[in-house]
Parts: structure tokens; sequence; C-alpha cells
């Protein structure tokens, strides 16, 4: 498969919880071109990454990181994807006790597809957080 985009210097392919991921490294059989390697990993990503592979199972394909840099990136996505929900997630309070999340999702579903709803019973009374896909569904509900 990624033969197709240039000379393989080396494929190291390893297995590990999550799953199967590889590394494959391309070079100039004549050792001239310094941008041969870049250019062909640069049309393996481009050719290869989101290929569907059977099912539900799309290819990742992307240049390798330093472990500190994948660390780095792994943080940003994640602060990227907390920030988000922010504007999606909803804190409500003051609903009769005897309600389910059954109850919340039909007074909310109005306003747009729910992502989840967590429901919370203490002394002082129940509360929730109601996280809509969209924010502007969890406006409008606001």
């Amino acid at each position: 498969m990624f033969a197709a985009y240039g000379n393989i210097k080396s494929l190291k392919l390893l297995k590990n919880d999550i799953g199967q991921f590889g590394f494959v490294c391309y070079d100039d059989p004549q050792g001239v071109n310094k941008e041969y390697g870049p250019e062909c990993a640069q049309k393996a990503i481009d050719g290869l990454n989101g290929k569907e592979m059977g099912g539900e199972l799309k290819l990742y394909v992307r240049a390798a990181m330093k472990k500190s840099d994948r660390e780095l990136e792994k943080k940003r996505e994640t602060l990227r994807y907390k920030t988000s929900k922010k504007r999606c997630n909803l804190y409500v309070k003051n609903f009769p006790g005897q309600w389910t999340t059954d109850d919340l999702t039909n007074l909310f579903k109005q306003f747009g597809q729910i992502e989840n709803i967590k429901l919370e019973k203490g002394k002082n009374g129940s509360f929730a957080f109601v996280c809509f896909k969209q924010p502007d569904s969890a406006a409008l509900a606001k």
C-alpha cells in the first residue's frame, strides 16, 4: 500500500493494547535527493489518510512526531475539546426531584440533538448537565 508512494527504506509494524501501528521511512534509492523522503511521505499522507479499511475502520496516516510533541498536541486537542463542550453543556436545577434522564431528554430534545445527560441527585435537590452536540442548540435551550 505504501510502496505506491515511493521507495521504502524501512518499515516497522507494532501492536499494542489499542491496535496496530507502524512507521514507514522513504529514501531516495540514489541517495541524491534529500527532499525525496519528505515528498513521498506527504504523498502517502494525502493519499492514504482516512482510507476505509473495511467496516468502520479508517486508516490514520500522519507524519511521525517525537513523543514530547505528541503529548503536547494531545493536551492541545483535549483542551480544544473541553472548551468546545463548555459552550454545549448546560447546568440545570430546580426541576422536580422525581424526574429521570428521560424526562430531561423529553424537555430538552426540542432544542437540538443531545449528546448526553448526567443527572445527579443530592441532599439539596437534583441537578443535571445537559450536553448538546452543537453550541447553538445549547444557546437556544438556555
